[in-house]
Formats: C-alpha cells, sequence, structure tokens
C-alpha cells in the first residue's frame, strides 16, 4: 500500500462537486473534440477586444506573422500587451502567444524594460487543446509577477504522436530564446518552463533535452510542473513498482480516470516508444544539473505518485525542489 494512499481521501466540498462532473472518454471524433472544447474555453474567457493590428516581419529564413490583440479581461488586465506569432517549425507553422507588462511599451524599443520569462505549455492528452487554454492565468502572472509569459502550442496526437508535440514546443521555446530582445525578454534575468498535465509532460522533457543542446544548455533556470504525466503507464520499472500505486488506487478519479490515462499515453501519444526518456523523463539516465524544480501533486490525482517520485530522484540527484501536495482534489 503507497504510504501516499491517505491523499486519495476527497474533500466532502470537492466529492460533491465530482459527483456531478460526467466520466470523460477517450474522443471518437478528435476534431470535433477539440472544436467543442476551445469553443468552451473561449466562451469562459469573457473577451472584449480593445483593437487588433495584423502585420509582417520579414527576419530572413525564420520569417512571422505578428497578430497583435490587447485584450481587456473583465476589465482587470490593462497593463500589458498580447501578441500572437506564427512560427515556422519543421514545414509548417506553429503559433506562440507572449503577454508583456505594460501595454504602452513599444515593441523593439532599446530602452524598454526587460522581464524575465515563463515559456508555458498547456495540457489536454496531447490530443487536445488551445492558447486560450491558459490565457487567463498567464495574464495574471504577467502583471502581478512583472514577467513576460509565453503560451506555446503544439501539433495534437493522434494525427501528430511523439515526437513532434515534444519537437515543436521545444521549437518554440528556442525561437523565444533567440528572439528574446524582441518580446521583452531577459533569460539572465530567469527562464521558467512549465506545463500542467501532459503540458508538464512536455516541459519536463524539453527540460532534459536543452541539457544536452548547446543553444540552451544553462539558460532554463527553473520548472513548473502541475500535476505532470512524468511516466508512461505501460512503461513502469519493477524497481518502483511499490512506489507508483496512484494510478490503480485513483483510477476511478472523476475528471481522469486510470484507464483514460493510459489510452492517452498509447493509443494517442508514444506509440512503442512509453521507455523513451523524452516520453517518460522520470526514466532519464541522470538528474544531475537540471534547474530548479517546484512540482504541484494532487492527492486523487491517478499521476500522483509519479509527480512525488520525480520530486523525490531530484533531489536525490542535488536538484533543488518543492514539491506541494493538494491532498483533496483531483
Amino acid at each position: 500500500m503507497s504510504q501516499y494512499a491517505y491523499l486519495s481521501e476527497p474533500d466532502p466540498k470537492w466529492a460533491e462537486v465530482a459527483s456531478r462532473v460526467p466520466p470523460t472518454e477517450l474522443p471518437k471524433d478528435f476534431a470535433q473534440y477539440r472544436r467543442g472544447l476551445a469553443e468552451a474555453v473561449g466562451r469562459s474567457l469573457s473577451r472584449r477586444p480593445l483593437g487588433e493590428c495584423i502585420f509582417k516581419l520579414p527576419l530572413g529564413p525564420k520569417t512571422f506573422i505578428n497578430i497583435n490583440y490587447p485584450l481587456n479581461c473583465k476589465g482587470i488586465h490593462l497593463n500589458l500587451t498580447a501578441r500572437q506569432w506564427v512560427l515556422p517549425v519543421d514545414g509548417t507553422l506553429t503559433n506562440i502567444r507572449t503577454y508583456v507588462p505594460d501595454s504602452n511599451t513599444l515593441l523593439g524599443e532599446d530602452q524598454q524594460d526587460r522581464y524575465p520569462a515563463l515559456v508555458w505549455i498547456f495540457g489536454g492528452g496531447w490530443c487536445s487543446g488551445t492558447l486560450d487554454n491558459a490565457d487567463t492565468l498567464l495574464r495574471s502572472l504577467s502583471v502581478d509577477l512583472r514577467i513576460s509569459c509565453v503560451a506555446v502550442d503544439y501539433r495534437k496526437a493522434p494525427e501528430h504522436p511523439f515526437p513532434t508535440p515534444l519537437n515543436d514546443a521545444y521549437a518554440s521555446l528556442k525561437w523565444v530564446v533567440e528572439n528574446a530582445q524582441l518580446i521583452s525578454i531577459d533569460v539572465h534575468r530567469g527562464l521558467i518552463v512549465g506545463g500542467i498535465s501532459t503540458g508538464g509532460n512536455l516541459a519536463a522533457a524539453m527540460v532534459q533535452r536543452a541539457m544536452n543542446d548547446p543553444d540552451l544548455r544553462g539558460k532554463i533556470t527553473g520548472q513548473v510542473l502541475v500535476t505532470p504525466a512524468l511516466l508512461s503507464a505501460s512503461a513502469y520499472p519493477v524497481k518502483f513498482k511499490d512506489e507508483l500505486l496512484s494510478l490503480e488506487q485513483n483510477s476511478d478519479a472523476s475528471i481522469l480516470s486510470g484507464e483514460l490515462i493510459r489510452l492517452f499515453w498509447v493509443k494517442t501519444y508514444h506509440g512503442p516508444h512509453a521507455s523513451n526518456p523524452e516520453v517518460s523523463p522520470l526514466l532519464a539516465a541522470s538528474f544531475e544539473g537540471l534547474p530548479r524544480t517546484y512540482i504541484q501533486i494532487n492527492g486523487m490525482d491517478p499521476l500522483r505518485d509519479e509527480a512525488i517520485l520525480y520530486n523525490k530522484l531530484l533531489r536525490e540527484a542535488g536538484v533543488p525542489t518543492m514539491g506541494r501536495h493538494v491532498s483533496t482534489i483531483a
């Protein structure tokens, strides 16, 4: 029995909410599923556009389109500028969205402030999600913490399985570093990579990949992993079998069941690559030298124990970590 089984006991208020949540199933039509989620997220944002400007900036082989749209989100986040950028990646286009404090700061001026950066990858089982997923969160963080935030998009599984989502997100991260001045970022003040759920999986893999990349080695100063997927259900090592029990203990979690997690891993994302450390970051040969790490761990989450174990392994490797347990929610 896992020593963390007590974390699976729900708060009565959460149990009441969870009882009204319909079970999630693996979509039969992924395109329709994505459209439905995107529409739901879009409705929840209650946006009131203040203006829009679309223009192109030629940067040699890295030509891109910049869509500038400052937004008033319920009237509370006026002091920032949000811009959407369309970047060429692997013969196609991908999107990122930047959030920079102080909306009256002009793009590209030498005297403008430079900020630490957070590069954020949304979740969605590798098969869904849009830049809107974390829009409100990143606006809040940008204004409240005085940082530049970057939301990263990627092509979705199962049409684009591993390694495409990872490669897309990593290419965007490299573009952010290469164009830091353009988007008001000073990487010397801090560069954090983060994500939630399967976005946390991509974030952890990106940070590990950067350790061996001369262009990024030493530049990432931290990672934030919120309820991350760190180890494929098809690749549990025997030596950790007594520490990885939450997939079974929390198999009936209301929002994301253990069975659905298995399907997302195998059917949509990794195929035969379960043991590849870029699929399962917990299986990396070494964790030494990784940046400071914050991990949020939810007690009723089927992914709980792999997050706890990852926190432990990083600490044993000398990585400063903080694992925060939220004991009563999935």
